[in-house]
């Protein structure tokens, strides 16, 4: 224990024990009163030393005018002041250890994360095995302040030679101001539609891949860098949830000819003053079904170039159920996101050899998913498999260099080894128009969330 801490407990105890004495010399049946007088001065002095030493951590000199009168009779304690003084000292005692055993206890640290290992076999590529790990670092500092943080570290080749990628996922800190309101910043997840912020992980996405909207140049924003408050609300048994952010905006596609007017969501440092704004809200009718709206508005083209605004908006649809007629659980998922991008002249000078280029910058795309599992079947077997099928689509702008739109068809066969470790086997039907080569795929996966 402290020795400051234990000299401050003391003192109070011998504080409080001269109160119970102060009382009881009230009563002149006890002390004589000139005796009482002189007991009172002693005390005014301890206490004057105990709220010193509370401030400075030092006890109070005393000054050469500072007397302290000796009382001509001892003053006894009785036996119940004396168990009383006694509890005091234990009352501070125990206190203090539980002051400090609360303060180790609300900071709590924890580790959480997915791991993949997969195989992918596609037509006019070469099969590949890769493997990934993600760790989420989660920190609860208190009961109202949060951290969380994801990093991916991931196998690539670059130029030949093989080498590991780390990415930071995202970081932020989180406050809860009330039952409705949380506050944050930092890198976070950006709440638009449902599956970049909550099915993306390998464990909980029912497929190998991502759906075209959300893949690698889609249409919505994966994560963001700005500042969030997010919440909900219950109003009789209908619920809302609501999620709006600032961030930096999204870097429309200048220089490059195949991907001129696309936007590119990597936001670590914004491209002009202006700052993305967007959110999602989403209602639950009843507990198994919810349907929500996202937006994002930003200015997108880098300072220099001309203005060009760009509106993102987005609607979602979910029901996961268990259907006791089908004897397992349903898991029902649709998506579909539009993009406007202000009409824009990519290369005015021709200076990097596709300009002047210029199109109607709209583009949509979006996905629908099923999912089955007869969790209730009589076989352990089939009740650990899971059937999934989903088609998705993305539709660019006729003119633009990278005119190819995309549709696709996958069928997928899930065997859940534990609630959070899956094996997963699927083949993928892709379509391209213009290519004359087919986007057949066969993927294997194993995930593993912890």
């Amino acid at each position: 224990m402290n020795s400051r801490v234990f000299q401050i407990g003391i003192l109070l105890a011998m504080t409080a024990t001269n109160s119970h004495a102060q009382e009881a010399l009230s009563d002149d049946k006890y002390v004589p009163r000139e005796e009482y007088e002189q007991l009172k001065e002693q005390f005014d002095a301890l206490k004057a030393e105990v709220d010193k030493l509370k401030t400075t951590g030092q006890p109070q000199k005393p000054r050469p005018d500072d007397t302290v009168k000796t009382p001509t009779t001892e003053y006894q304690l009785t036996e119940q002041e004396r168990r009383s003084r006694d509890q005091v000292i234990s009352d501070i005692v125990e206190n203090w250890q539980l002051n400090q055993a609360s303060l180790a206890d609300s900071s709590k640290f924890l580790i959480a994360g997915y791991a993949t290992a997969g195989f992918t076999d596609q037509e006019g590529e070469d099969s590949n095995f890769s493997a990934k790990l993600v760790p989420v670092f989660l920190w609860k500092l208190n009961d109202r302040l949060l951290f969380e943080g994801e990093v991916e570290f991931e196998l690539e080749n670059v130029n030949g030679a093989s080498e590991t990628e780390v990415n930071l996922e995202y970081a932020n800190v989180s406050y809860l101001l009330n039952d409705y309101i949380t506050l944050g910043a930092g890198k976070f997840l950006t709440p638009f539609g449902l599956f970049g912020e909550r099915l993306h992980p390998a464990w909980i996405n029912k497929l190998p891949d991502a759906p075209l909207p959300y893949g690698s140049g889609g249409l919505a924003p994966m994560s963001s860098v700005g500042f969030y408050m997010r919440g909900g609300v219950a109003v009789e048994e209908t619920k809302f949830n609501y999620a709006f952010y600032v961030s930096n905006g999204p870097n429309l596609n200048t220089a490059t000819a195949t991907k001129a007017g696309t936007l590119i969501f990597d936001n670590y440092e914004d491209i002009n003053n202006n700052k993305a704004i967007g959110g999602r809200v989403g209602v639950l009718p009843v507990p198994e079904m919810e349907l929500g709206y996202s937006f994002q508005v930003a200015r997108v083209a880098p300072d220099g170039f001309e203005r060009v605004d760009a509106v993102i908006m987005g609607v979602d649809f979910s029901y996961v159920r268990y259907i006791d007629a089908l004897g397992g659980i349903v898991d029902f998922r649709a998506e579909w996101v539009f993009s406007d991008v202000e009409n824009a002249t990519f290369d005015p000078a021709g200076s990097l050899g596709f300009g002047p280029l210029t199109f109607d910058n709209k583009r949509h795309g979006g996905y629908v998913q099923l999912a089955y599992r007869p969790s209730k079947n009589s076989s352990e077997i089939l009740r650990r498999l899971e059937f999934v099928t989903r088609w998705d689509m993305i539709e660019l702008p006729s003119g633009a260099p990278d005119e190819t739109d995309e549709q696709r068809l996958t069928f997928g066969l899930n065997y859940w080894l534990a609630p959070s470790t899956v094996v997963k086997a699927a083949y993928r039907l892709g379509n391209k128009e213009n290519n004359a080569e087919d986007q057949n795929a066969f993927f294997l996966q194993a995930a593993v969330g912890f």
